[in-house]
C-alpha cells in the first residue's frame, strides 16, 4: 500500500518530466506540416471534426497541435494519469476512460465535446491494440454527429522505432527533420449499424496506413 501511495505522490514529477522531454525535444526539431489547407478551413470556421491517428505516431502531435481545441481520451491507469497531466500542461482537455471501464460514458462525453465545437482526437487503435486495428469509437462519433474524419500521421528522420512496445513507437532524434502529414477529410454516412461501422473502420485504417507511408516517403525515412 505504501508503494502505491508513494507512486501517486511523485506522479506530478513524472508528468513534469514528460512535459519537459516532449517540449525540449520538439524545440530541436525542424517540423513542417503538409496537407493542412482543409483542416485550416475547418479550424477557421470553428467547424468540429474528428482527428484520427495511429498509436506510435503521436509524439510530434503533442507539441505541434497544442493550440488546437483538442479533447483526448486517456486510460484509467497510472500511466494514463501521467499522460493526462502531461497533456493538460500542453493545453489539451482530457477524458479518462476505456472500453471496459465506462466506455459508453466516455464516448458520450467525447461526442458532447465535439458537438460544442472541440476536436475529438482519437488514437484509433488504442489503448492497447491490436496494432493498426481501428476501434469503432472515432467512427461512431463522426457518423453520429455528421462531422468529417481527418486522418493524420507523422514521420521524422533520423528517428528510432521502439520495437519493444506494441505500437512500434516512433521517436524523433534531436535536430531531425519532422513532418505532420494531414489527409483529406473523410465524410462518412450516418448509418450506425455494426456492419457499416466496421466497414468505415477499415476505410479509416487504410487511409492512415497510406498516409503513414506517404509521410515516411516525404521525410525520407526508409520503411522496413
Amino acid at each position: 500500500m505504501w508503494k502505491k501511495r508513494l507512486a501517486y505522490r511523485i506522479l506530478p514529477v513524472f508528468s513534469l518530466l514528460g512535459f519537459l522531454l516532449v517540449k525540449g525535444l520538439s524545440l530541436t526539431l525542424r517540423t513542417r506540416f503538409s496537407g493542412e489547407a482543409p483542416v485550416r478551413e475547418l479550424l477557421d470556421s470553428k467547424s468540429p471534426f474528428v482527428l484520427a491517428f495511429f498509436h506510435g505516431r503521436q509524439f510530434l502531435l503533442v507539441n505541434q497541435l497544442r493550440n488546437w481545441p483538442n479533447t483526448v481520451m486517456t486510460s484509467i491507469s497510472y500511466m494514463g494519469e501521467i499522460q493526462a497531466r502531461t497533456l493538460k500542461m500542453f493545453g489539451y482537455k482530457t477524458i479518462k476512460g476505456s472500453r471496459s471501464r465506462g466506455g459508453a460514458r466516455v464516448l458520450a462525453e467525447m461526442i458532447n465535446n465535439i458537438r460544442r465545437g472541440r476536436i475529438g482526437t482519437f488514437a484509433v487503435d488504442g489503448p492497447r491494440g491490436p496494432f493498426r486495428e481501428v476501434k469503432p469509437g472515432a467512427v461512431y462519433a463522426a457518423k453520429k454527429l455528421g462531422v468529417p474524419v481527418i486522418p493524420v500521421s507523422t514521420s521524422a528522420w533520423p528517428s528510432l522505432i521502439i520495437e519493444s512496445v506494441w505500437d512500434r513507437y516512433l521517436l524523433p532524434l534531436p535536430f531531425s527533420r519532422a513532418l505532420v502529414h494531414l489527409g483529406e477529410p473523410i465524410f462518412l454516412d450516418r448509418d450506425l449499424t455494426e456492419e457499416s461501422i466496421q466497414q468505415d473502420c477499415r476505410r479509416i485504417g487504410r487511409a492512415l496506413e497510406e498516409l503513414e507511408a506517404d509521410a515516411d516517403a516525404l521525410i525520407g525515412r526508409t520503411r522496413k
